[in-house]
């Protein structure tokens, strides 16, 4: 699970005022495996160790919210919660007890593509910007994010790189009734494994599998052999054409499309081919992020303001943490 806040603080610097922008990204342990509760939530819900942890998640976002209420930061700040996957359904404790939470009606889960792996909740709050109890249901990403704060915070976007995410404000205003994205891609580790299709008219979403990973057991709904789903070799199936659905009939992902039962299916396969086309032309290698020289313990960028660190050479604000020590 992840939280991110951004917004505006006001700070008092003797007789003027200053609207200092913030931006706060925190990622929680709960309720990743190992799952793990404190003393003051353990053994109270009624789901386990996993609803403990749920639990306590939920209370510590609330302390959080109710601090930007006290600071009366609430109007000014965005708040947006959300997951970077599904429940990882195969998750079990070493006692056998199933700790992998639910998906609700959809299939798959965490390391696979199906809806139960990559449909999560986002949930939203902005009092005065945003409706309250506004419900909306369209294809968004996580890469929509960077590009949404980049722009609140009056930021360009940098012009040397292809960015995928999209502002979402239109969106979450109500000034657009669609998704940024008219595709989506969907990847299993750097194996480009569905594409979803949001045509600008209609109601349909269309979703395309090249590869799935083949459950174990059979007819279950996930790899419990392996713990986790791979994307690679005997652990997936390809499908030549690509398997099809439509997610706004079938959220389930319960009955492939046929030529027969759906009378465009070529044409449709024919327009996710060619977007996937020009996506992948946009695709630039990156340097190794787990290289040797990326892994190793760097000092230098240790942060320098800790009395920890005081001693490596390094530009500090002397008298801001002056003025801090002195409150």
């Amino acid at each position: 699970m992840a939280g991110l806040l951004v917004g505006r603080r006001t700070e008092d610097s003797g007789a003027r005022n200053a609207e200092t922008p913030f931006l706060l990204f925190l990622s929680f342990i709960h309720v990743h495996t190992a799952l793990y509760a404190s003393k003051d939530f353990a053994n109270k819900s009624r789901h386990g160790l996993y609803g403990d942890a749920v639990e306590e998640m939920d209370w510590s976002v609330g302390q959080i919210l109710n601090v930007l209420d006290e600071l009366k930061l609430a109007n000014n700040t965005l708040v947006y919660f959300t997951s970077d996957h599904g429940a990882h359904v195969e998750e079990l404790s070493n006692k056998g007890e199933v700790h992998g939470g639910s998906n609700g009606i959809y299939k798959g889960g965490k390391a696979n593509n199906w809806e139960g792996g990559i449909r999560v909740p986002g949930l939203i709050r902005w009092p005065g910007v945003i409706q309250a109890g506004l419900e909306i249901d369209e294809p968004t990403s996580n890469m929509d994010i960077f590009p949404t704060v980049a722009k609140l915070a009056g930021s360009p976007l940098p012009e040397d790189r292809v960015i995928d995410g999209r502002d979402l404000m239109p969106l979450l205003r109500g000034e657009s009734a669609r998704s940024p994205h008219e595709f989506l891609f969907h990847y299993c580790n750097a194996h480009l494994s569905a594409v979803r299709w949001r045509p600008p008219q209609g109601t349909s979403i269309w979703k395309a599998f090249y590869f799935t990973p083949n459950f174990s057991p059979e007819g279950s709904n996930g790899c419990f052999s392996t713990h986790v789903c791979f994307c690679f070799g005997h652990h997936v199936t390809h499908h030549d054409p690509p398997l099809l659905f439509d997610i706004s009939k079938d959220p389930r992902e319960r009955n492939p499309l046929t030529p027969t039962t759906e009378p465009r299916f070529h044409e449709i396969l024919q327009v996710m081919q060619e977007a996937t086309e020009r996506h992948t032309k946009t695709l630039v290698e990156v340097p190794n992020q787990l290289s040797l020289g990326n892994i190793f313990w760097k000092p230098w960028l240790q942060l320098c303001c800790s009395s920890f660190y005081s001693s490596l050479s390094c530009q500090c604000d002397k008298e801001k943490q002056e003025q801090r020590m002195s409150k």
